[in-house]
């Protein structure tokens, strides 16, 4: 027993310095800049009348950005949001690009890509509201990377059940950008010189259902660099009424698109779970130390947003475990529901 004791707890320092050393990266990541500037054009896909809209809309029309931009929405023709769009000072265009394999958001974002006019790309998306440097910070290092990326911090805008495990199941997409070999672009913060839109690009995403995905595999493939900004990160403002089918989404994703990525969290949540279960039943605080840390560092993510920090990072004592058992779950699963529709995703391997 005191040798099962000693490898636990070799194993809980362990963790704990990792966590204090990705902490440690994360706040050098705060301070990545460039020089990096030009007219740009912001699309948006849009689907449906997200929560607080108009609120998300405005965030996007006032950027300090110190060049012009526009902001371009691709809705479907007949969409109900089409009558709030027309009350500001965005583009509409229609999601009419000629793609069958593809998702209704890749669709969207091709259709928004052949109108747009400026050299400079950005990816937002419509449920997410945007502080008015992130623009200017996600496109000034585009001097020093291929793509520049941020994540989200969740903003449930009710305290429910639902929205407090999404909230802090939300957070774990962080885990992977401290180091830039496990970096990934996220679709509703992504920004790239137009040029990188060539026709083998543009091909490619459209026989694909997820488009960050596709992305981040595109610029690692051609031996590109994705800037990380912590200074940049907007907030996702939600309701969630679909929980386990959301969080089945995100899952399905990482099986097919990154499977090592989710054989590391197999093997982190499952250690994670074990020394939760150890500690409740021990009434252990130095195993817990770990799950401390996570809190910490996830206060520090989301300084800039005091309250939802404090939602969320306490909420990752849940998520963690809730992902793991979906992870489990959705295993062999590769069919997801996004937007009333039903897409099959197929594995890498299948490609």
């Amino acid at each position: 027993m005191q040798y099962y004791a000693i490898i636990i707890y070799t194993l809980i320092s362990l963790i704990d310095v990792l966590i204090i050393l990705q902490i440690i990266n994360e706040n050098n990541m705060k301070k990545i800049s460039g020089n990096f500037g030009g007219k740009v054009s912001i699309i948006v896909p849009i689907k449906g009348i997200d929560e607080k809209l108009e609120e998300n809309i405005r965030s996007l029309l006032t950027q300090d950005y110190p060049y012009p931009y526009e902001v371009i929405y691709v809705v479907d023709k007949g969409d109900e949001v089409e009558r709030i769009l027309r009350k500001y000072n965005v583009k509409v265009v229609y999601s009419l690009y000629n793609c069958d394999q593809c998702s209704g958001k890749i669709r969207a974002q091709l259709s928004g890509l052949l109108n747009a006019s400026n050299d400079i790309i950005v990816f937002a998306d419509s449920d997410t509201w945007y502080p008015k440097y992130w623009l200017r910070n996600l496109v000034s290092p585009l001097d020093r990377y291929t793509a520049t990326t941020t994540f989200s911090w969740p903003s449930p805008s009710r305290l429910t059940l639902k929205n407090l495990i999404r909230a802090g199941f939300w957070t774990l997409g962080f885990e992977s950008q401290s180091l830039e070999s496990s970096r990934f672009l996220w679709g509703g913060s992504m920004a790239f010189k137009r040029e990188f839109f060539n026709d083998e690009v543009i091909d490619e995403l459209s026989k694909e259902w997820c488009d960050d995905c596709t992305l981040t595999r595109i610029v690692k493939r051609r031996g590109g660099k994705i800037g990380f900004l912590m200074n940049a990160i907007p907030l996702n403002v939600y309701d969630e009424n679909e929980l386990i089918k959301w969080s089945s989404r995100q899952i399905v994703t990482i099986l097919a698109y990154s499977p090592r990525g989710a054989r590391a969290y197999l093997a982190a949540g499952t250690f994670f779970t074990f020394i939760l279960i150890y500690s409740i039943i021990f009434h252990n605080i130095f195993t817990f130390t770990p799950y401390i840390l996570w809190i910490i560092k996830n206060l520090l993510r989301g300084v800039s947003y005091f309250k939802q920090a404090i939602v969320a990072s306490l909420m990752t004592v849940i998520a963690i475990p809730y992902a793991l058992v979906l992870l489990l779950y959705n295993w062999n699963n590769r069919v997801v529901y996004w937007r009333g529709k039903r897409y099959v995703v197929k594995p890498l391997s299948e490609k």
